[in-house]
């Protein structure tokens, strides 16, 4: 009796071990935390912003800064990337870009963030949460934005009868709040990781998860 009140002891001290390990590693992964990657001195990517041809804005922030992660779309080949510095503040590198690629429609900056929309391209520069020295870059296709996008995510930024006439859609917003309704709409990158726009929530792709139906 002695041997067996040993060796329940033992199993139970074991069982709240691993259940303690299990509960630190759910807190580390909820915490949703970059090492952000390193980069140039600011005069070295400034070096190179003034002495590199690029085709268009998108080529210009690929070339130019980090890839930290992609967001798969509802749809097959639909995706937004995601860039980061921590060498240019949002106004700063959004009104560099502009100056260099004059795009159709520029928003105001509110709340940390500013949208540039070129003919088919979407780029958002948006402060992180996680450090106010760190720019997060997303560019995502317009046809990304139309079909995965809360129109929430543009409050403060643009009308809606301006996306809907660049995204083509009458009743854009009023057509995607509705479809917000049933989950999977897109709220914008964040160092929360994913941020749903109403209800659902899109995962990256770059190993971190799959499609917005996977949740948060």
């Amino acid at each position: 009796m002695k041997t067996k009140g040993v060796l329940i002891a033992i199993l139970s001290v074991l069982f709240l071990t691993s259940c303690s390990q299990g509960f630190a590693e759910l807190d580390r992964g909820m915490q949703n935390t970059y090492t952000f990657p390193e980069e140039p001195s600011k005069q070295t990517l400034m070096n190179r912003m003034e002495n590199r041809s690029f085709q268009n804005a998108e080529d210009f922030v690929s070339s130019t800064f980090p890839l930290l992660d992609k967001v798969r779309g509802n749809q097959s080949n639909q995706e937004a990337r995601i860039y980061v510095t921590q060498r240019f503040g949002v106004k700063e590198l959004s009104n560099i870009v502009s100056e260099k690629f004059k795009p159709d429609r520029e928003s105001d900056y509110n709340n940390g963030k500013k949208v540039l929309i070129y003919a088919d391209t979407f780029i958002t520069f948006k402060q992180s949460e996680q450090s106010s020295d760190v720019t997060l870059i997303e560019i995502a296709s317009d046809r990304f934005v139309r079909n995965n996008y809360s129109p929430n995510f543009f409050n403060g930024l643009f009308a809606l009868w301006v996306l809907d006439e660049v995204l083509d859609v009458d009743d854009w917003g009023k057509k995607r709040r509705k479809a917000c309704l049933s989950g999977g709409c897109y709220g914008g990158y964040s160092s929360e990781k994913y941020r749903s726009g109403s209800s659902g929530s899109f995962r990256g792709s770059s190993g971190r998860g799959g499609g917005p139906s996977s949740g948060k």
